[in-house]
């Protein structure tokens, strides 16, 4: 196998929220769980906040740069960081992410989605998606893809070059729930469940508004954190026949989405833009049935593992609840079909891609 250069992994993401932040957090341990296998020294840039969030590592060196920890805009920190690798080290980052700083220095980054193309933020992080990330993929020597479609999204709307985007495609998401106890107790009722950001492109205001109008005889449990598009979603909620029966939990433990997966009726997806989509193979994994919008990321990832329903369609959302609350026969399949997509998809398999990427790279010059 042929020797490439060494790789610091810069990984501040990993200590926050949000499916990046888990991404990373549970591709750094499979990297060095694989990391035997390759001839490749490959090291870790951290916080120590950080750092205590991730499995114990056993091959993969930690390094953790203190001064960084001083500020709070995580792409900046993350260049701060980087000052701190070896000279002769290629850098990787975990998300759309380039070495402003050291724009000379080799790297590889990862592209998630174009989203900030397609949905307003704020302007800071607006302006920084739409300046820095075309000028990542233009100067990475790779560009890792979560997924085909990431992939393609990269190239038609970032300006990535084709023959520089490689697709190695996430693991499974959440794999198992934190040692901690759940802090929640589980409902009396029967629940449908949504995990995933409360923003704009998730469309959680017309799952509510089609949960509403379903009837089902279900509470329906929305976890995550508020972003864009928040104020619709309270407008729905609010506006809700059922909205005694409408839970959001903004701050739930990974222990206690685990706890709500394997306990839920069915997992909803309504998103209308996804990279990859993490919580529909959670579920599956979980035994959990579930329902998904039929859009390009997620027919790619859960295929025929969930039920596939129109996108931005209430009343087909609405049908689709009812459903799967009243057919025990239907949740039965999902189950079974989900259980045998789920199996596609492991962390080993995304940390093994990334390693023969790397190893694929011409040596620097």
């Amino acid at each position: 196998m042929p020797s490439a250069r060494p790789i610091t992994l810069v990984a501040l993401v990993a200590g926050g929220g949000g499916g990046v932040a888990r991404y990373a957090r549970m591709l750094v341990p499979a990297l060095d769980r694989v990391n035997s296998e390759y001839d490749l020294r490959v090291s870790l840039l951290t916080t120590p906040a950080t750092a205590e969030r991730l499995e114990p590592l056993s091959s993969i060196s930690i390094r953790l740069p203190g001064a960084a920890s001083a500020f709070r805009r995580r792409p900046l920190v993350e260049n701060i960081a980087a000052s701190f690798a070896p000279r002769t080290d290629m850098l990787h980052f975990f998300d759309l992410v380039a070495p402003l700083f050291l724009p000379f220095r080799d790297f590889t980054t990862t592209v998630h989605d174009a989203a900030a193309v397609h949905y307003r933020m704020t302007p800071m992080r607006r302006w920084y998606r739409r300046a820095m990330q075309p000028w990542a993929v233009r100067r990475a020597e790779a560009v890792i893809a979560v997924s085909s479609f990431a992939a393609e999204e990269a190239i038609r709307h970032l300006g990535a070059d084709r023959s520089r985007v490689h697709v190695a495609q996430s693991g499974p998401g959440l794999v198992s729930g934190s040692p901690e106890k759940p802090s929640i107790e589980l409902r009396q009722r029967p629940y449908l469940l949504y995990v995933g950001g409360l923003a704009e492109n998730k469309k959680v205001d017309l799952l509510v508004r089609a949960f509403d109008r379903s009837a089902a005889d279900a509470d329906l449990v929305l976890v995550g954190r508020p972003a864009e598009g928040w104020t619709d979603l309270q407008r729905a909620i609010a506006q809700a026949r059922a909205h005694d029966r409408i839970t959001v939990m903004p701050d739930a433990s990974d222990s206690d989405v685990d706890l709500l997966y394997r306990n839920a009726l069915a997992l909803l997806l309504p998103s209308e833009y996804e990279g990859f989509g993490f919580t529909p193979l959670e579920a599956m994994a979980r035994d959990c049935p579930a329902l998904a919008s039929d859009i390009p990321a997620v027919r790619e990832v859960s295929g025929t593992g969930a039920l596939l329903v129109a996108v931005n369609d209430e009343l087909a959302w609405s049908e689709a609840i009812a459903r799967v609350v009243a057919d025990e026969e239907l949740r039965a399949e999902l189950r079974v079909r989900g259980q045998a997509t789920v199996m596609r998809y492991s962390w080993e398999k995304t940390a093994r891609r990334l390693f023969e990427i790397w190893l694929s790279l011409p040596p620097a010059t």
